[in-house]
């Protein structure tokens, strides 16, 4: 079990979290328009999150080692400038740093969850946290869109996030007496246990790989639907509110997904066959209605992919808590660095149709026939 405080760190890390990282779509899109230039020249804007987290899975063991306290307010007074910068930021060298600031707090955050919700409820724990991350990040989107639509800067909406990362850089600042420990794991203390052996090792790198393959579908969304929306006839502010529709499918999703897990339901074959139809209608679509439809559909199947695939990984026997959640940052930050690129480059070598089309179907037909049968490491 968790103390309050710990539950609440998570809540407001993971509320942060959620309304600035999946703002990020809307934003590269006002940035675009502001700048007058092609959205898919501002794909950085997502990298730098991908950067902050292969950052945070290098150096994660050791900061971990220092406490979890610390990381927490390091990475608040990291992510709060950068959200100012992003949201306030004129031209594309202030959006730039104030990105890669917003990153690096954001990845600290991501590393940190698991760690403090280690334990016999792990998999619960962290359902609960992304849950909170997808209400949150429900928020986002709209809050830009009727900005933008009313001829204000969509982009500050994200100032909406400095208020709970002050309080959370506040409640993690070094206090009288020793810092509250995360909770204790039951599994044996010996991490070679899962290095040591070569079932082990494979283990640990298929989970890996699901990760980095879930994250890749989630992000291609998270990072393009506003932009998909505007080829498909909408403003950029009605855009980036429609898109919310990604997020609520999302939101909806992870909070089903309990019940179908505990039964032995595939639950990641199936989220990825709803993804590829998602997919499907957000490729075909030619007016925004199914377009719409389609990235509701996507995001109910993308919903339960990381918290199932990451409590896969924190679940393996003998790895300690901070390694996994290092391996976990390095899978996130591989694909969100990779997939949204990636994604970015077809779009300008063949439109943004195509490119939703080749990204997303093989990262989900790879996954869902990696994933063993059944797929139970779910949501408990």
């Amino acid at each position: 079990m968790t103390g309050g405080r710990v539950v609440r760190q998570v809540a407001l890390a993971q509320a942060s979290l959620g309304f600035t990282v999946n703002s990020l779509g809307a934003c590269l899109a006002l940035l675009a328009a502001d700048l007058g230039r092609p959205a898919g020249e501002l794909a950085w804007l997502s990298s730098s999150f991908g950067a902050g987290l292969l950052v945070a899975g290098a150096v994660g063991r050791r900061l971990l080692r220092m406490g979890t306290q610390p990381v927490l307010l390091g990475s608040a007074l990291l992510a709060a400038p950068g959200t100012v910068l992003l949201g306030t930021g004129r031209g594309a060298g202030a959006a730039a740093v104030g990105a890669l600031l917003l990153g690096l707090g954001a990845a600290g955050f991501v590393l940190v969850t698991p760690a403090l919700l280690s334990g016999p409820d792990a998999a619960a724990a962290l359902a609960r946290a992304n849950a909170t991350a997808s209400a949150c990040a429900l928020l986002g989107p709209p809050a830009i869109g009727v900005l933008a639509i009313a001829g204000i800067s969509g982009r500050l909406a994200l100032l909406l996030a400095v208020p709970p990362l002050l309080v959370l850089a506040f409640d993690a600042r070094p206090r009288g007496g020793a810092a509250p420990a995360a909770p204790a794991d039951p599994r044996p203390p010996d991490g070679e246990v899962a290095r040591g052996t070569a079932a082990s090792r494979r283990r640990i790198a298929a989970a890996w790989v699901a990760i980095v393959l879930a994250v890749s579908i989630e992000f291609c969304f998270t990072i393009w639907s506003t932009a998909r929306l505007q080829a498909a006839g909408l403003s950029v502010g009605a855009a980036a509110a429609a898109a919310t529709v990604f997020l609520v499918g999302m939101a909806v999703g992870r909070a089903a997904a309990a019940r179908p897990a505990a039964r032995n339901v595939p639950v990641v074959r199936l989220g990825c066959g709803l993804a590829v139809a998602g997919t499907l209608g957000v490729v075909l679509g030619t007016h925004p209605v199914p377009v719409i439809a389609g990235l509701a559909l996507a995001g109910l199947g993308v919903a339960a992919l990381y918290p199932v695939t990451l409590a896969r990984l924190v679940r393996t026997p003998g790895l300690l808590p901070e390694r996994s959640a290092a391996y976990g940052a390095l899978a996130s930050g591989t694909a969100v660095l990779g997939a949204p690129a990636a994604l970015a480059a077809i779009d300008t070598a063949l439109g943004l149709r195509p490119a939703f089309l080749l990204a997303v179907l093989p990262l989900a037909a790879v996954l869902a026939l990696s994933t063993p049968r059944p797929a139970r490491e779910a949501i408990r």
